[in-house]
């Protein structure tokens, strides 16, 4: 009986199957050609089956079916997280209560989407969650139940009407709006925002050019209410002229006393002239023309004084004098001005030929120490030495004539503050252009006239040469692999790496290693694994020269929208160093919201690497790599597995006459480390480099994240 019943049972399961025919599984809806409500494998009827197949439902808006499904998912487990264990050693992505929102948010139930997909935001932080919560909130702004009826609230660091000294500005942006602040644009550029936040705080260096200069911010809310706010700056690069009316250049005089008098000029104001320690002159709003006069004390012999102006903007221009006392026709006296007038001639004369140094002394012909009718003496740049700034070069010095100088120009732009002495002190600094990496050489003209039109021109090119931390040895080498994901397809995949790639190009923060260098390293194959897949590339990326690589999983939401979730890991360790980073991209179809999240995904990475400044509070010898402290901790955003320079200054270059440091000590690298961990008052690293094995590292020298 039971065979029989056996062979009934099969026959009726047989005939249901055959009856069936090509009919879809169960759960599955067919729409406009493409099947939804599907999984990968198996559907096993466990709670991560029903969260796979809830979101195949919202990709083809079937929103109840989706809603069934992720019920069933919480019940089983109700906890987001971007990796949850399955069985044995099978992990999945896994967010039933911020899809719960999604859902609910398209069924319009805004109270209940909200709910969950705060839910969610407590367990982990996502951008898709914020994204729909904006949504919901754009919905109620649209429904009455929101007002937004102020634009959001604007404050920038820089004040209207600004005068500033520097080329680039580092500006801070804070924009507040109790609704949510949307989108904030500098110079009508977007700032990378992951998201809307009631307070929201920006920092940038703005490139400015000399001159009035506008800076414009403009940010919206989530009511689409707009705040525009322009800030008129004054970019100064030049210090104040200088004249000098008395005492005349190279004076000799018995007196006890020499007047000092002069006047300084500066097209937006001078606020202090100084003389040592004594202030001669001072307007705390600055004005166009300050004069000055003194009584100097002189001693027997050399006196050299140094006149300091200071304009607005707080560049400085500085004029030394010097004033012999002693008898005109003294030997000592001869042989100073024979110094100051010609230096050459006095070389040749004091190398053992008595015979033309007693000539240029006491002979007829007083042409060596006659001052020339007109004549330009640069402190800045040498034209014998190499010009170590990055972003500037400062040409300054004196133009003298016997009456007073007429005109001046400095790299034929006209000096229009001249004061009408017979020695005018300049200072201008120009912006260094860099196209196609840092010029080798800079033209450097000033020409002077006196009343009388006699002229004096020094011309010549200066080598540039900076020596800057900011060049790419000293940046942290990143190459950006595999972006891949299920159902995403390559060429989005690929579009998606070029993208972020080119952010991080651009932003100038790492020293990127594209395609082309990969493709030195890697065959053809390994490079085409290395790019698909974030697992392969975690393998191969040791071959680079990375230090650290960028991976990305990519999944496919809703219809149109992409999920990124990169992480970054180091080719040392493997291990993840910070992360993971993830954006939302609500239409893969809009090419400027793919560029605007491959953006924002960038900015999250160079924030995760920050480049700070320090110095080694400690140090211990080890064998296998000293280990030191770094006066950074958590609060400052260092990552263990970041690298940083260990490097020390040299000396500074001062001038002989007025004293102030014409160029910074150039800065050299001792050695590289790799942070091990933070702790709570500093960070901890081993040494994995030493550019000179008789440097030592020691207490106090300064360091600098890659």
């Amino acid at each position: 009986m039971g065979y029989i019943m056996k062979k009934r049972y099969f026959a009726v399961m047989l005939l249901g199957v055959l009856a069936c025919g090509g009919c879809a599984a169960p759960g599955r809806i067919e729409k406009d050609g493409q099947e939804y409500g599907v999984t990968k494998g198996v559907f096993r009827g466990r709670w991560w089956s029903y969260y796979e197949r809830a979101g195949s439902y919202i990709a083809g808006e079937f929103y109840k079916e989706a809603e069934a499904d992720l019920r069933k998912a919480l019940a089983g487990r109700a906890v987001d997280a971007w990796q949850t264990r399955t069985y044995g050693l099978h992990f999945v992505e896994y967010f039933p209560n911020r899809e719960m929102g999604v859902v609910c948010y398209h069924l319009g139930r805004l109270d209940e989407a909200e709910n969950y997909l705060k839910t969610s935001l407590s367990q982990v932080d996502t951008a898709r969650a914020h994204h729909y919560l904006d949504q919901i909130t754009r919905q109620k702004i649209a429904q009455g139940a929101v007002k937004a009826e102020t634009p959001p609230a604007v404050e920038t660091s820089v004040p209207d009407g600004a005068v500033i000294a520097t080329p680039e500005i580092p500006v801070e942006i804070k924009v507040a709006d109790p609704i949510g602040v949307a989108n904030v644009k500098l110079n009508d550029n977007p700032l990378p925002q992951r998201n809307s936040a009631e307070a929201i705080t920006f920092k940038q260096n703005v490139p400015l050019k000399e001159g009035t200069q506008e800076i414009k911010v403009a940010a919206g809310n989530l009511g689409d209410k707009e705040t525009t706010k322009t800030i008129k700056v004054e970019v100064d690069l030049s210090g104040p002229t200088i004249g000098i009316y008395t005492p005349t250049d190279a004076m000799i005089t018995e007196a006890a006393l020499t007047r000092l008098e002069g006047t300084s000029v500066d097209k937006n104001g001078v606020t202090a002239i100084t003389v040592g320690e004594k202030t001669l002159a001072q307007s705390p709003t600055g004005e166009k023309r300050l004069s000055f006069a003194t009584d100097l004390p002189l001693h027997d012999g050399e006196n050299t004084f140094i006149v300091i102006a200071r304009d607005v903007a707080g560049n400085e221009t500085r004029s030394a004098g010097k004033v012999f006392k002693g008898k005109p026709n003294s030997v000592a006296a001869r042989l100073w001005l024979l110094k100051q007038r010609a230096p050459k001639w006095m070389q040749l004369a004091t190398a053992g030929n008595l015979a033309v140094l007693s000539e240029l002394l006491f002979g007829q012909d007083a042409s060596a120490t006659a001052p020339p009718l007109v004549n330009i003496a640069l402190k800045s740049p040498d034209p014998a030495r190499p010009y170590r700034h990055s972003k500037t070069l400062t040409i300054s010095g004196d133009a003298v004539s016997a009456s007073k100088v007429a005109s001046l120009s400095i790299n034929g732009q006209p000096v229009a503050e001249l004061t009408g002495a017979p020695k005018e002190s300049f200072n201008k600094r120009i912006p260094i252009e860099t196209k196609d990496g840092a010029p080798a050489k800079m033209a450097v003209s000033v020409k002077a006239t006196d009343d009388q039109g006699h002229e004096a021109v020094k011309e010549f090119d200066v080598a540039l040469q900076p020596i800057s931390l900011d060049k790419p040895e000293s940046k942290m080498p990143v190459a950006v692999l595999g972006f891949a994901g299920q159902n995403v397809d390559p060429a989005t995949s690929e579009l998606l790496r070029v993208s972020t790639e080119g952010k991080l190009l651009e932003a100038k923060r790492f020293r990127v290693i594209d395609r082309q260098h990969l493709q030195e390293v890697l065959t053809e194959q390994q490079l085409a694994a290395a790019l698909a897949n974030p697992k392969d590339a975690i393998s191969l990326g040791k071959l680079t020269n990375a230090q650290v690589f960028v991976v990305a999983d990519v999944f496919d939401r809703d219809q149109k929208g992409l999920e990124i979730k990169a992480r970054a890991v180091s080719a040392e360790t493997s291990e993840f160093v910070g992360g993971p980073l993830d954006v939302y991209i609500d239409d893969k179809a809009d090419r400027a919201k793919v560029e605007a999240g491959c953006n924002t995904l960038a900015d999250m990475f160079s924030k995760n690497f920050p480049r700070l400044s320090g110095e080694l509070m400690a140090v211990k010898e080890n064998p296998s790599g000293d280990e030191m402290l770094v006066n950074w901790t958590k609060e400052d955003g260092v990552q263990p597995g970041a690298y940083l320079l260990i490097v020390q200054q040299g000396e500074p270059w001062i001038d002989d006459s007025t004293g102030e440091v014409l160029e910074p000590g150039e800065i050299s690298e001792i050695g590289r480390a790799r942070i091990e961990s933070i702790l709570t008052n500093a960070s901890k690293a081993k040494a994995i480099k030493r550019e000179n094995e008789n440097v030592k590292f020691e207490k106090g020298m300064a360091a600098l994240t890659m």
